[in-house]
């Protein structure tokens, strides 16, 4: 009691748990507000480099045969580096592959190529669609993971004049096994 007035404690009534409760929420709200603006910052930063690419593309004279389609680019042996996301498209004399991060061109003469074919594991991953596979002449291979690859190997395979038969399809398969 002071001066007749009976004073209560500051925190009296209050459950001591709030205090760390409100600083949580605080800061988990906080936290999401600053994902949510970086996963925008990234997003417009993806999609301004796919729009640049396929204008670079286009200015150079590219003729798409099929694409601009996003795709995951992944190589065995490293040759190209080993992979990230990006912008594919085959023209009539190549593939052109726009990575994102880090930005950078990657491109596979027609002229190079062997054959196209589709694996459901390649380099370690496996996903929900089957690997699109790129045989070079000298025997390496880069997958790209992307929707409609049946349509995209067989389109390579015409134009580079590789035969689709039952051989390619045990050979595709035993790689698969060898590797997984």
């Amino acid at each position: 009691m002071q001066n007749g007035i009976k004073m209560n404690p500051p925190n009296a009534g209050v459950n001591p748990l709030i205090y760390p409760i409100v600083i949580f929420a605080g800061s988990l709200v906080i936290t999401m507000i600053l994902l949510t603006y970086a996963v925008s910052s990234i997003t417009v930063a993806i999609r301004k480099r796919r729009a640049q690419a396929v204008k670079d593309w286009q200015e150079r004279g590219v003729q798409f045969v099929l694409g601009p389609v996003q795709a995951n680019f992944l190589n065995e042996p490293r040759s190209f580096g080993v992979g990230g996301n990006g912008t594919l498209v085959l023209s009539d004399t190549a593939i052109h592959f726009a990575q994102v991060a880090p930005e950078r061109e990657i491109i596979i003469p027609l002229k190079d190529i062997e054959r196209a074919f589709l694996l459901k594991r390649f380099n370690g991953r496996r996903g929900a669609r089957p690997f699109l596979i790129i045989q070079r002449k000298i025997g390496d291979l880069t997958g790209f993971q992307l929707d409609a690859s049946e349509k995209w190997a067989g389109t390579i395979n015409r134009i580079v004049g590789a035969v689709e038969d039952l051989s390619q399809v045990v050979q595709s398969a035993s790689y698969e096994l060898q590797t997984g």
